[in-house]
């Protein structure tokens, strides 16, 4: 286990990236804001991620002011700290992976561990993207597995008011996290105890209150600045900027917005069906195509499932949990496809199933299915190296049939990726 972890440690320091931007500004400008510096354009939108990082962010800024460093890896110590607390949640992640297995009585060795973080969306958001939500979501996500497996193995009120609590926090960190909660009401009903699935949501809905009155005492606003200037044009063409503070207020009755205008400039909310299939099959960001293994991961829970009917409770309740949290992305599918990403990272926070699935195909099939995750991996690492070092002409509409043209093409080749990472590394080091 030691020399896994160090393996992984030693991935982390050689490609990660360690400079906040895109997505992450968003959260670290909160942050800052939070402890007190003069930022602005500072607002609070599913702001959860931030407060996991505000250790770790206010232990650089002290090492900062008690030593001459400043920077390392080319970047000030406060963006280097959001990369550190991104692969603290991955290593709490993997300890809670290994204990969830050891209950469950599969597998949890460092390699089933390993091969299930390379082959799902969330080693290139841990390391490639750490300044992004996900690591720390998957954090969530994992807790609240092992919460529901120990919850559902005895409902002890201590428990479930932690399971509660995280399903609160979980829902700062992204608001579709909401979803979980089927997981809860799946699992209790089960096992007849649906006074405890009460409980848990009570706890739930305290929590979420508790944490979304934060940014409120430290006066940071709860949505980006109103955008009136840019309002004009879109509304000609019936549409809104997507993030109006107060789209339904009466400076724009005027306009006769519908409801559904309202709720997608106000909330986001833009039903579309197809959005949980295209999540999980289309090339343009399909889970199942960019990362196989999870395809594999999914007929491992099925098989293990059906193994397991003295766990029904709990691997009911997962299962109702991920189905929940793909479908619905079909309210939320304005935006499904995550721009410039990698596989679908609106659904790392299924880790947990897929770890359960490849745990049971390790255990099930042995050598066989240790080759075909292996070759998942690799090619999950192959296709995330490509975007890591570019190519030319890449755009956010790019899918996994774009990296595979680089090759049948010619204009890329396996050797020539090889020399383009090993640059990368060889400066990291140098």
């Amino acid at each position: 286990m030691i020399g896994g972890l160090a393996f992984y440690l030693l991935f982390v320091v050689t490609f990660a990236s360690f400079r906040v931007n895109n997505d992450g500004l968003v959260y670290y400008n909160f942050l800052r804001r939070f402890l007190g510096e003069d930022v602005p354009a500072a607002h609070s939108r599913e702001f959860g991620a931030a407060l996991f990082n505000v250790p770790f962010y206010a232990v650089a800024k002290g090492f900062q002011k008690l030593t001459p460093l400043h920077s390392a890896f080319g970047a000030p110590l406060g963006q280097v700290s959001i990369t550190v607390a991104s692969t603290a949640a991955v290593l709490v992640t993997l300890y809670l992976g290994w204990r969830i297995l050891g209950e469950l009585e599969l597998p949890n060795g460092p390699a089933v561990l390993l091969i299930t973080l390379f082959g799902s969306p969330l080693f290139y958001y841990a390391v490639f993207q750490p300044s992004y939500k996900h690591a720390v979501d998957v954090l969530f996500a994992t807790l609240f597995a092992f919460l529901l497996l120990r919850a559902t193995e005895g409902a002890d009120r201590r428990l479930l008011l932690a399971l509660g609590a995280c399903l609160g926090v979980m829902v700062t960190i992204r608001y579709v996290n909401v979803a979980f909660f089927a997981g809860v009401l799946t699992a209790f009903l089960v096992r007849r105890q649906p006074r405890a699935a009460g409980t848990v949501a009570l706890a739930m809905l305290v929590t979420a209150l508790a944490v979304v009155s934060l940014p409120g005492l430290r006066g940071i606003r709860y949505s980006q600045p109103p955008q009136s200037a840019a309002v004009a044009a879109p509304l000609e063409a019936g549409l809104l900027p997507n993030r109006l503070e107060h789209p339904c207020r009466e400076v724009y009755l005027a306009h006769r917005l519908s409801l559904t205008q309202c709720l997608r400039n106000r909330l986001g909310v833009e039903v579309a069906p197809r959005v949980p299939v295209l999540m999980l099959v289309s090339v343009r960001r399909g889970l199942f195509l960019w990362t196989p293994l999870t395809l594999v991961a999914a007929f491992g829970f099925a098989l293990l499932y059906r193994r397991r009917p003295d766990r029904r409770a709990f691997l009911a309740g997962m299962l109702a949990a991920t189905a929940a949290l793909v479908l619905i992305h079909g309210i939320w599918g304005g935006f499904w496809w995550g721009g410039f990403s990698f596989s679908q990272r609106f659904l790392c926070a299924l880790f947990p199933f897929f770890l359960l699935g490849v745990a049971e195909i390790v255990r099930r099939f042995g050598r066989a299915g240790w080759a075909v995750l292996a070759v998942c991996a690799v090619f999950s690492i192959f296709v995330a190296f490509n975007l890591y070092v570019g190519y030319k002409g890449e755009s956010e509409r790019d899918g996994i049939d774009t990296i595979v043209r680089l090759y049948t093409s010619g204009e890329r080749t396996p050797p020539q990726l090889i020399r383009l990472i090993g640059r990368h590394a060889w400066a990291r080091w140098h």
